[in-house]
């Protein structure tokens, strides 16, 4: 049998195949809007329902949906209205064109691998993709309707902003790409010549920074504004109050510098800003931030912010800050300039402006809601559609994401596991002692591989789940909600490898995969989960942890779960297989030839 047929069979297996289309599903899971502020219309992507919804803002009421070939991850209206973009899909990721007001596809363009942010070129005809898991930047000439070059980016491209001269294209890199053990950690911001479409910089955002969201320019395009997570790793996880474990904050970029200006937090002294999601400038001067962990929509008064800040660096005192590494750990700083409002729906993703309104969208909510800008009168519900009762699955999503159960509302279990993956980080946690930093796990087949946690030390994913509510989130939680999360744990998918058609291109002859078993991976990476579920010293502890025994991970989705071993320190898998395996413990590889090793990593990268 060949590997190409074993691999497409593992692929197709209930157990292991990815997250199949979701165009029956009953949820809606509301996301990206678009406005028409002409016609007074929204566009919503329906991300679990191959849709799009059209709400008429006069009426309050879906219009019509707009059905899919995939399910939708963004979407762009362009500025005449008569065209909307949407992205959606994972390996056979697209952007559907419909033309409007007929909802009609007008076509479909190939581009990378699960394409998220879009944005639209000044002349209309050349449209930006961030492929998240394909790494780049997709250049589509609409006028042939086909990508015509790609941008490379850093990791998972996420959202795009395009500033208002339309001369720079920035995307929020979401997780950062460094060894976990390096000096700085953090994502990064690419910015991007758009007259050569070439990378003019890479800004790296504060140590921590990860999660790295929504992305929106200043209306004077001299200031890109960036949310994401601040995790605290380099402290040791003894509690969660005031932002000791992870805090939530907002980056500012100056363009034209093309380097960070500051970084503030979002969160009050004892109340978190849990999750940053989507944001946008409205016309009244603010930068309105989707709080997702927290269902609340945060306000910042972007005239007062930058005056304060201007006065901070000019050397005026300011909460006993004396530079910008203080600033980014002040909990005070941004409280005279910024205002919280609590939201109806659950989990809200992305917030746009309509006139002197807002419309933000919530993943567990069935509609939209519109509110005055800065808050004040009550929201009005646009219902989007009906939706059954959550089972357990959609709860146990919600309670992962929800940052209301933690204490103070700091984090929620997707904060240091997004999409139910890892953050990049290392964290030193009680379970197994201070003063040893472990690598954060995928939790992909995590209740089907016992026992949990790098050291094992937990007997199975059941018993880490509830030891994760009750030492990291620091509260007590009914046992229902517990089993609501293992439940969604265990529906957990791989996503397909953007490897995939490279390696079948490259390597017909199965060469990868004789690699794999020569030097001993399939010993303790086989079965159906690749891997046996024991513990092994296999010479990668080092100081505290020297001569200890790890837990055998499964290699599914080894290609997203940089960086890699219990520290984190090989960025790569090559630096694991050959700096960081210098006595042939972790597999028999210093021998391999370089023809060698990029046939293994090339095979390992599919799985």
């Amino acid at each position: 049998m060949s590997v190409f047929f074993r691999l497409s069979a593992l692929l197709c297996c209930p157990v292991l195949a990815a997250c199949a289309p979701c165009g029956g599903s009953a949820y809606l899971s509301p996301g990206d809007i678009a406005v028409d502020g002409q016609r007074r219309l929204a566009y919503t992507a329906l991300t679990t329902a191959r849709s799009v919804a059209v709400v008429d803002l006069a009426t309050g009421h879906a219009a019509r949906r707009i059905a899919l070939a995939r399910n939708p991850h963004s979407l762009l209206l362009s500025p005449d209205g008569s065209t909307l973009f949407v992205s959606g899909g994972e390996s056979d990721g697209s952007v559907e064109v419909i033309s409007l007001p007929e909802g009609k596809r007008a076509t479909s363009i190939a581009v990378g691998h699960t394409p998220q942010g879009l944005a639209l070129a000044a002349d209309g005809q050349t449209l930006y993709v961030a492929n998240r898991f394909g790494g780049n930047i997709s250049v589509v000439d609409l006028k042939r309707g086909e990508e015509v070059a790609a941008i490379p980016a850093v990791r998972e491209p996420h959202t795009l902003c395009l500033t208002p001269d339309g001369k720079t294209l920035a995307a929020a890199n979401f997780l950062p790409a460094q060894a976990a053990t390096d000096e700085v950690v953090a994502a990064q911001i690419t910015l991007v010549d758009v007259a050569t479409n070439t990378v003019r910089a890479h800004v790296t955002l504060p140590n921590g920074a990860q999660s790295l969201w929504g992305i929106g320019c200043s209306p004077d395009g001299r200031y890109l504004y960036g949310v994401h997570l601040m995790s605290r790793y380099g402290a040791p996880v003894t509690q969660v109050d005031r932002g000791w474990t992870n805090t939530n904050a907002l980056s500012i970029v100056d363009l034209e510098a093309g380097s960070l200006y500051a970084t503030l937090l979002l969160d009050d002294v004892s109340c978190g800003a849990a999750n940053p999601a989507g944001v946008c400038t409205g016309k009244d001067g603010r930068l309105y931030i989707a709080l997702a962990g927290v269902h609340e929509l945060l306000a910042v008064d972007l005239k007062a912010m930058h005056d304060r800040l201007a006065a901070l660096f000019a050397g005026e005192p300011a909460d006993g800050i004396r530079n910008r590494e203080d600033l980014s750990a002040s909990l005070s700083f941004a409280a005279p300039f910024k205002k919280r409002l609590r939201l109806r729906g659950r989990s809200p993703r992305a917030v746009a402006s309509a006139g002197g309104t807002l419309l933000v969208s919530s993943r567990f909510s069935p509609f939209l809601e519109q509110l005055p800008a800065a808050g004040g009168a009550p929201a009005r519900l646009l219902p989007l559609g009906s939706e059954p009762k959550p089972d357990a699955v959609r709860r146990g999503e919600l309670a992962f994401c929800d940052a209301s159960i933690c204490y103070q509302g700091w984090q929620s279990c997707a904060s240091c596991h997004p999409d139910g993956r890892a953050d990049g980080l290392n964290w030193d946690q009680r379970n197994d002692g201070l003063g040893n930093p472990k690598n954060t796990k995928s939790l992909l087949f995590s209740h089907v591989t016992p026992p949990a946690m790098i050291t094992g030390i937990r007997r199975d994913a059941e018993t880490a789940v509830r030891n994760g509510i009750l030492h990291t989130l620091n509260t007590q939680q009914p046992e229902s909600l517990a089993a609501d999360m293992d439940a969604y744990l265990r529906r957990l998918r791989p996503v397909e490898s953007p490897f995939l058609q490279e390696y079948r291109a490259k390597d017909p002859e199965q060469a990868g995969k004789a690699v794999y078993d020569r030097a001993g991976c399939n010993r303790c990476h086989g079965g159906a989960y690749l891997t046996d579920r024991k513990k092994y010293d296999a010479g990668t502890g080092t100081d505290n942890d020297s001569g200890r025994p790890f837990d055998t991970p499964t290699l599914r989705e080894v290609w997203r779960t940089a960086p890699y071993l219990y520290d984190g320190r090989a960025a790569t898998l090559r630096e694991a297989f050959t700096s960081c395996n210098p006595n042939d413990l972790h597999g028999v590889t210093q021998n391999l030839t370089e023809q060698e090793l990029d046939a293994l990593i090339l095979y390992l990268q599919t799985l």
